[in-house]
């Protein structure tokens, strides 16, 4: 019989440290989530912007486009069309250049959040991995909170010698369990 407390843990124990494990799990992937969102949805914000501003310069050069039409009609002299003309031309070239970094801001916007679906994936192979082979998996060590009264690392016995199990007529290891598979 063993003398060290972690493995005499009840299964309400060891359940109740596998459902908080996993609860945090889930919490930090949609950490994880949120943070490789979020820095999508800024690019998506700035590209918005662009558009927004391109559209309000482009909706009031439209009424300096009317207006030089209507003075170059009305005097059909150089000066004072010429001048509107001008302005309408310039707001026009800034409205295009706002148009185009916009559309190419937005362009870059991947919703996707790829590293949380790869660490989901690997995370789901794990579970799947321990569960098909269980005791090859070996398990994180666990955490100072989780270690009343033991030291942070428990040294080996150094006096015990180490004998391999002999097997038993049955062909199978001996019948004592093994603390490194209990996971």
């Amino acid at each position: 019989m063993s003398t060290d407390p972690r493995q005499e843990r009840t299964l309400g124990q060891l359940v109740a440290s596998a459902t908080q494990d996993i609860s945090t799990l889930v919490r930090s992937e949609i950490a994880l989530a949120k943070a490789e969102v979020s820095v999508q949805v800024k690019k998506a914000g700035v590209g918005g912007g662009l558009l927004a501003g391109a559209a309000v310069i482009a909706f009031y050069s439209v009424y300096f486009l009317f207006t030089t039409i209507a003075e170059g009609i009305q005097a059909l002299g150089l000066p004072r069309w010429a001048s509107f003309l001008i302005v309408t031309v310039l707001m026009l070239l800034v409205a295009a250049v706002l148009g185009l970094l916009g559309v190419k801001k937005m362009k870059t916007v991947d919703p996707t959040p790829a590293k949380t679906i790869s660490e989901a994936q690997e995370t789901v192979e794990a579970i799947k991995s321990a569960v098909e082979h269980p005791g090859t998996t070996v398990p994180a060590p666990r955490p100072e909170w989780d270690r009343p009264g033991l030291p942070a690392t428990v040294a080996a016995d150094a006096t015990a010698p180490i004998t391999p199990a002999a097997p038993s007529s049955n062909g199978s290891a001996s019948s004592t369990p093994d603390p490194s598979r209990d996971a």
